[in-house]
């Protein structure tokens, strides 16, 4: 199950929505599954390193989800979706992800604690969640 946040601007009003868990599209599967099945539901970039991934190793598992990002450096949150691949527990690859306005790197953030970011908008740290419009997704 997955849970969707709304974070609004109290200075210009922008809204948008962060998604965060799993849900019937993107969860935990083996990599065979995954790849077996008709929807490629990750980045074109992530699916050729698993299709890579899955000819060099055998019975590998995929925990993908979506997670919520900040980055360190401008302070605007993302939503992505999260794949990590396993093979008997040890990690073989883990999505990395980059700002699309500066291009530093996006650091997970606990969405619970935050209490405000920077609008993508305005720029002001003035993005806070609206409480009233948290969904509950699968």
């Amino acid at each position: 199950m997955g849970r969707a946040y709304t974070y609004r601007c109290d200075r210009c009003g922008f809204e948008d929505r962060f998604n965060e868990g799993h849900g019937f599209l993107i969860h935990p599967q083996p990599l065979d599954s995954y790849l077996k099945s008709r929807e490629k539901l990750f980045h074109y970039q992530t699916h050729r390193v698993l299709k890579e991934l899955a000819r060099e190793h055998r019975n590998l598992f995929v925990d993908a989800g979506f997670k919520i990002y900040k980055c360190s450096h401008c302070g605007v949150l993302y939503d992505k979706v999260d794949v990590t691949v396993y093979n008997d527990g040890k990690v073989l690859h883990r999505s990395e992800f980059r700002c699309t306005h500066c291009r530093s790197r996006l650091k997970l953030t606990n969405i619970h604690r935050l209490k405000k970011a920077v609008c993508p908008v305005c720029k002001k740290n003035t993005f806070r969640i609206d409480q009233r419009k948290m969904v509950l997704w699968d």
